[in-house]
C-alpha cells in the first residue's frame, strides 16, 4: 500500500498541457489561484513540512533535471540532480546522481551522499538500500547496520524485516541489527504488521505467522496482503474456512467480506463498497459512515476528499470528503484519462480537475472550492491560467493547434456523438436530397465504413441494404465502462434520443408527415431500434436509431439513409 502523507494545502501544482513543444509545464498557485511560480517546471512532488515552518518539495526544470524547491517556488537545491522523490516520514527525500542513490533532507542537502546502487523510502527508522554486496538497511546517516541479502524488505512496527539472504533461497526475518530472528522457510514473505502477524507464502498458498514465526494461520489462502495501518490484510482464498474474499485482521478472522462490489485497500481509514450501482464507505469495523448513494466516486485521497457522482435522474459532479459532507461542482465532469476513467483527486497536488462548459480546465480543491482554471484560445495558439477571481494570472503563446479546450468525455452533448456535422449542424433537408438523388449501391448499416463490403462474411449478407446512407451519430461503450458509470447508459440514451428527435422534427418540416409506424423501414435490426420512415417519390427516406448488446458491450448508431421502395 501506498504510504500516506499529510498533503499541505498550497502552494499547488498546476499543469498546463499543449503539444510539442512545449509540451506540460507545471505552475505553483497559492490557494486562492494567485500566481506563485510561473509554468517552467516539468514535475513537480509533494510538499513537506520543512521544520522550520516553510515547505520543500523535489521538482524538476525544463531540462528534467531535479532540485528542491521552498514553499515560495524558490530553489533552496539548484537542479542538478537525475531524479528526486517526495520526501518521507523522515523528512528525507531519495534522490538520484551519476546513477546512485542518496537522500536529502528539507533544507534540500544531501544527508547522504549519492553511493547506493538501489534505494528506498525509511520505515521505522531504517530504510531497504542496495550496495555492490546486495540488499540491506541503512539508518538516517547512511550506515549499513545490515547487508548482503539477496532480497529485503521493509521494517515493521514490531522491528522485524523479511529477507531471502540467498538467490533462490528462503525467506526469513532478521532483526534491526540484521541478526536472524525466524529462520528461513517460506518462498515468499511480507512486513509484520502492528498486531504482529506477518503474511508468509509456501508454495502457491500464503499463511500468518508471529513473531517468533509460529504458525497463527497455515497457508490457506490464495492471496494476503501486507497488513495496513488499520491492522487489516485483504485476502483472497479458503483462509476463513470457506471461499472468502475480503480483510481479516491478525488473527485471519475475516472482519469484512466482499459482498458485491468492495476496494481492496482502505483510504484515509475508509473502504470503499457498493452494488455496482450505488457506493458507499465503510470504517475497518464494517459500519457504515457514508450511505450508498453515489453513482461514481473515486477512493480518498490522502488530502481526504474525493470526486463523486450523484445520479438522481441527472448525474452530478462534485467532492466528497471523509465526513460524508458532499459539495456539488458547478462544472460539467472531472477530467478523465485516454482510457475514460475519471483522474480524480491528485496525490500530490491536493487538487482535482474538471472540464468546464467552457472547454477549460478547473482545478478545485478538497473543499469543493474552485482554485483555479487553464483557458484554451480557439485556435489553440494561447492559453491562460487564471485566479479563482478570473484574473489573469500568466498567459501563454505558441503556434496555432499547440493548445487544446477540454471536452467532456462522459456527460457529452448530443453534439458530441455526432459523427456527419451536416445533418446536425448543417441543413439536414440539404443531406437528405442528396442521399435521394445518389445513384443506389449496396451497403451494410452498422459497419464502420457501410459501403467497404469486403470485410463482411455470409452472416451480414441478410442486413445489405440497396440505396445510400450517411452515419449521422455513433458510439461504443464498453462493459467495463458501464459497470464503472452505472449513469452512462441512461445519459447517451437521452442524447441519442435528442438526436433522433431533433433530426426527425427538421425532416418532418421539409417532408411532411412521415408514413404510420406500422410501415416504418428497418434497416437492420439489432436489440433495440425505431424508425421514422417517409415516402419521397419512388425512394424511401429512413431515419433510424439502432442499438446492438453484445458481451455488455453496447453500440448504438443513428443513420440516414434512403433506399429503394
Amino acid at each position: 500500500m501506498t504510504p500516506h502523507r499529510p498533503v499541505l494545502a498550497a502552494p499547488y501544482a498546476v499543469p498546463v498541457t499543449g503539444a510539442a513543444p512545449f509540451g506540460t509545464k507545471v505552475a505553483l498557485v497559492d490557494a486562492a489561484g494567485s500566481l506563485v511560480r510561473a509554468p517552467d517546471l516539468t514535475a513537480v512532488g509533494p510538499f513537506h513540512a520543512d521544520g522550520e515552518g516553510g515547505r520543500a518539495a523535489p521538482a524538476a526544470d525544463r531540462a528534467g533535471l531535479w532540485g528542491y524547491l521552498d514553499g515560495r517556488g524558490r530553489w533552496i537545491t539548484a537542479p542538478g540532480l537525475e531524479w528526486a522523490g517526495a520526501f518521507d516520514g523522515a523528512g528525507l527525500s531519495r534522490f538520484r546522481r551519476a546513477g546512485l542513490f542518496g537522500y536529502a533532507d528539507t533544507s534540500g542537502t544531501p544527508v547522504v551522499a549519492a553511493r547506493f546502487l538501489g534505494a528506498e523510502e525509511f520505515h521505522h527508522g531504517l530504510a531497504v538500500v542496495r550496495t555492490g554486496d546486495g540488499a540491506g538497511f541503512a539508518d538516517p546517516t547512511g550506515r549499513v547496520v545490515a547487508g548482503g541479502f539477496d532480497a529485503a524488505g521493509r521494517f515493521g512496527p514490531v522491528g522485524l524485516a523479511p529477507v531471502r539472504p540467498v538467490a533462490g533461497g528462503a525467506c526469513g526475518y532478521v532483526d534491526r541489527e540484521g541478526r536472524p530472528v525466524i529462520a528461513p522457510r517460506f518462498d515468499g514473505a511480507r512486513p509484520f504488521g502492528a498486531g504482529g502477524a506477518a503474511p508468509v507464502r509456501i508454495g502457491e498458498l500464503w499463511g500468518l505467522v508471529d513473531t517468533a514465526g509460529d504458525w497463527i494461520v497455515e497457508p490457506s489462502f490464495r492471496l494476503l496482503e501486507p497488513f495496513d495501518e488499520n491492522g487489516l490484510a485483504y485476502a483472497i482464498g479458503d483462509g476463513a474456512g470457506e471461499a472468502f474474499a475480503g480483510f481479516v485482521d491478525c488473527r485471519g478472522e475475516p472482519v469484512l467480506r466482499r459482498d458485491n462490489e468492495m476496494d481492496d485497500a482502505l483510504w484515509c481509514g475508509l473502504l470503499k463498497v457498493g452494488d455496482g450501482f450505488a457506493r458507499g464507505f465503510v470504517d475497518p469495523a464494517g459500519r457504515q459512515l457514508i450511505e450508498p448513494r453515489y453513482a461514481w466516486v473515486e477512493r480518498f485521497s490522502p488530502c481526504g476528499a474525493a470526486v463523486a457522482c450523484v445520479d438522481d435522474g441527472t448525474p452530478r459532479w462534485g467532492v466528497l470528503r471523509t465526513d460524508g459532507s458532499f459539495t456539488p461542482s458547478a462544472h460539467r465532469e472531472p477530467v478523465t484519462d485516454g482510457d475514460g476513467w475519471v483522474v480524480g483527486f491528485d496525490d500530490v497536488t491536493g487538487l482535482a480537475a474538471f472540464v468546464a462548459d467552457d472547454g477549460a480546465v478547473v482545478h478545485v480543491d478538497a473543499g469543493g472550492r474552485d482554485v483555479c482554471r487553464v483557458e484554451a484560445s480557439g485556435d489553440g495558439a494561447s492559453v491562460v491560467l487564471r485566479d479563482a477571481s478570473g484574473r489573469a494570472v500568466w498567459q501563454g503563446a505558441a503556434e496555432p493547434g499547440t493548445f487544446e479546450r477540454a471536452r467532456p468525455e462522459l456527460l457529452c452533448d448530443a453534439g458530441g456523438y455526432v459523427d456527419h456535422g451536416p445533418v446536425w449542424e448543417g441543413d439536414t433537408a440539404a443531406v437528405a436530397a442528396e442521399l435521394l438523388d445518389r445513384a443506389p449501391e449496396p451497403f451494410h448499416p452498422g459497419s464502420t465504413d457501410p459501403y467497404d463490403l469486403d470485410r463482411l462474411d455470409e452472416d451480414d449478407e441478410e442486413d445489405l441494404c440497396h440505396g445510400a446512407v450517411r452515419v449521422v451519430a455513433s458510439v461504443f461503450l464498453e462493459a467495463e465502462a458501464l459497470a464503472e458509470y452505472p449513469f452512462l447508459q441512461d445519459w447517451t440514451d437521452a442524447r441519442f434520443a435528442e438526436i433522433h428527435d431533433t433530426v426527425s422534427g427538421r425532416l418532418r418540416a421539409c417532408y411532411g408527415t412521415p408514413l404510420p409506424d406500422e410501415q416504418a423501414v428497418f434497416l437492420r435490426c439489432g436489440d433495440g431500434e425505431r424508425s421514422v420512415t417517409w415516402q419521397v417519390g419512388e425512394r424511401l427516406l429512413v431515419l433510424q436509431e439502432w442499438m446492438v448488446i453484445g458481451d455488455g458491450d453496447v453500440e448504438m448508431q443513428i443513420w440516414l439513409a434512403a433506399v429503394d421502395a
